[in-house]
């Protein structure tokens, strides 16, 4: 099924196409470069994979923000969201432990994959990536009002 799916970006005549769970894998792979300026190089880049769960957590927390929203009003969200919250924090965690898992020792096979890219590519993903963790940030005042009880 992920073989189906692709996020395809055309910029002049240079299309790129990017299977849609090889996004994150990228996003982790230039975090963890980058990392790796800083820190020793390890089998995982846990800041890395920290800025990758935390943008999974975000985008999922957005689209059940706004279908929060859109179904119900603010004292039944209040309710539902009393009873959710446990269950949030136990989901955010285990997006950090499978993305750890699934990160551990891929750094070199991710390197070997894309070390080559030519400049155009790099700067494409590379604003890709910039938006896969700012779009979701910039929903975070929607995410509040369902958060919300004074309304």
């Amino acid at each position: 099924m992920c073989d189906l799916v692709h996020k395809v970006f055309t910029i002049g005549k240079t299309a790129i196409v990017m299977k849609s769970f090889d996004l994150y894998s990228y996003m982790y792979y230039r975090l963890a470069t980058w990392y790796f300026k800083f820190e020793k190089k390890g089998k995982i880049s846990y800041g890395a994979s920290i800025f990758v769960s935390l943008s999974q957590a975000l985008i999922l927390t957005d689209i059940f923000g706004f279908l929060m929203l859109y179904l119900y009003d603010q004292s039944e969200r209040q309710m539902l969201m009393n009873k959710f919250k446990p269950f949030y924090i136990i989901f955010i965690l285990v997006i950090a432990f499978v993305n750890d898992f699934r990160y551990k020792d891929k750094y070199d096979v991710y390197k070997e994959k894309w070390q080559d890219q030519n400049k155009n590519e790099k700067k494409i993903y590379g604003f890709v990536i910039f938006l896969l963790l700012i779009i979701p940030l910039i929903f975070i005042p929607i995410i509040l009002m369902v958060f919300d009880s004074s309304k």
